[in-house]
């Protein structure tokens, strides 16, 4: 095992430096103590310049706390750091590299195995001593102590800005104009498409490769993830872990979120590797219990089955064959479209469900607006009048009540825009079979989705009982 190299402000006169520069928040600032990139970058090449160091790089992380390293321009050093092309990071203070202890001598030390080191253009430390190593353990606990004074101040502020429904920070797709939110006409398209595209089951992996392309900068899954998780998209600000409506637009409605929020809940812990689609019934076969299906080789087994996978105490299905699975699947799919053709009973049935979810829908939306029309007054009237606390925290629960049912109400009534023509939707069907055996595993499953809601396969009831005689698809409609 070779040699680690020690953390030192100079090894050896390093040769390939990279400027890294970080602001928590750009627009609107300044003042004596407001580091600005471009101060930032001066005191870096003041220092690196006299000493023959060759600036191989700029990297900057703009509006990025330093509190994480879930950060655009760290992911940039780590990289080149493991490929070899740099010798040490310059920053204009040890705070600009991170101000969380932990994180940051963690990848401090990872980034040191692998020859690369530190500099400061305002502290002068030579972590290859004893001192400099308890020196740079100072700075970044001050600079975590200065990050939590900060966030105490803001914190008061944003819950006064919240009640009155101004969001703090910019979202990615937002621009901030007079200190308001208004969807970026080139990006909040984006956006929407993203949490589109993930309602309707497409891999977090192409999601973000998406998301890259149209910013033009590398994404990562862990940050996309973070924006699906961002209430400012659907309208709403956060303060103090509690939603409260917004004054800007959203870009995602109730039904969308709903269904992201869900599939975020069931896919968290996964690692994204095991979340690409490998077969074409990923997510959508279900066993009686409602326990999803998992593929072992060629068969399905129930992930909280007794002796199957986790070990759980559900009787599971046995291990019915994939393939047989899928092929039955696909004729209960090529008959449905049949019927939608031919059958007028079932047509009408089907427009009739069409009617009545129309009427549902524009009642729950009426009780959503309501809710949010209500806790806008609420929050005004606190603002102006002082409420009794419990007074004001009891009629902002009840609201928030009424809004999160029907809201929940809402997401399960499939969207009315998607929901085509029994003739249309024939047609998509029997295209989509045509094509299936060209398609990918994740073309499959987004194609079947847009008809079925789920699979279920049952346990044999005798001896070597069929696959075809085991599985009932279920349609949205």
């Amino acid at each position: 095992m070779p040699r680690r190299r020690k953390l030192t402000a100079v090894p050896g006169q390093p040769k390939r430096v990279v400027a890294y520069r970080r602001v928590s928040e750009l627009a609107g600032r300044g003042g004596d103590d407001f580091y600005s990139p471009d101060i930032q970058l001066d005191g870096i090449r003041r220092m690196i310049r006299p000493a023959g160091l060759q600036e191989v790089a700029v990297i900057d992380d703009i509006d990025e706390t330093g509190r994480d390293f879930a950060r655009e321009g760290i992911d940039r050093i780590r990289r080149m750091a493991a490929d070899g092309h740099i010798d040490a990071i310059a920053v204009y203070k040890i705070d600009r590299f991170g101000r969380n202890v932990l994180e940051s001598l963690q990848v401090l030390a990872e980034l040191a195995a692998k020859g690369v080191t530190i500099m400061s253009a305002s502290e002068q430390i030579d972590t290859s001593t004893p001192s400099g190593r308890w020196m740079l353990t100072n700075l970044l606990s001050l600079a975590e102590m200065q990050s939590d004074e900060i966030g105490r101040g803001w914190s008061g502020a944003i819950a006064r800005r919240a009640e009155t429904g101004k969001h703090h920070g910019r979202p990615l797709g937002y621009l901030k104009r007079d200190k308001m939110l208004t969807p970026d006409p080139d990006l909040a398209p984006a956006i929407t498409e993203v949490f589109r595209r993930y309602a309707a089951g497409e891999p977090i992996g192409e999601i973000t490769e998406y998301l890259a392309t149209m910013r033009g900068v590398a994404m990562h899954t862990p940050n996309v993830k973070k924006l699906l998780r961002n209430a400012a998209y659907r309208g709403m600000v956060v303060a103090g872990g509690e939603e409260l409506p917004g004054e800007h637009d959203a870009l995602v409605d109730d039904d969308t979120w709903a269904r992201v929020q869900e599939r975020l809940d069931a896919e968290a812990g996964t690692p994204p590797r095991a979340l690409a689609a490998t077969w074409s019934l990923v997510g959508l076969v279900v066993c009686p219990r409602g326990h999803r299906l998992q593929r072992q080789g060629e068969r399905l087994v129930c992930g909280q089955g007794r002796g199957d996978v986790k070990g759980g105490d559900c009787p599971g299905v046995g291990r019915p064959l994939l393939a047989r699975v899928e092929q039955e699947v696909l004729d209960q799919v090529a008959d449905y479209a049949a019927r939608l053709r031919t059958d007028a009973e079932a047509r009408a049935v089907r427009l009739s469900k069409r009617a009545a979810a129309r009427v549902d829908r524009a009642r729950l939306e009426r009780e959503v607006a309501d809710a949010r029309a209500a806790m806008v007054k609420l929050a005004t009237r606190n603002a102006l009048d002082q409420l009794p606390d419990e007074v004001y925290q009891e009629a902002l629960a009840d609201l928030r009540r009424t809004e999160r049912t029907a809201a929940a109400e809402l997401a399960r009534l499939p969207a009315e825009a998607k929901v085509p023509d029994p003739e249309q939707e024939a047609a998509m069907v029997e295209k989509f079979l045509a094509l299936w055996p060209k398609m990918t595993f994740a073309e499959r499953g987004r194609s079947l989705r847009s008809v079925v809601s789920h699979v279920k396969v049952r346990p044999a009831e005798v001896w070597r009982q069929p696959e075809e005689k085991r599985v009932t698809v279920h349609f949205h409609w």
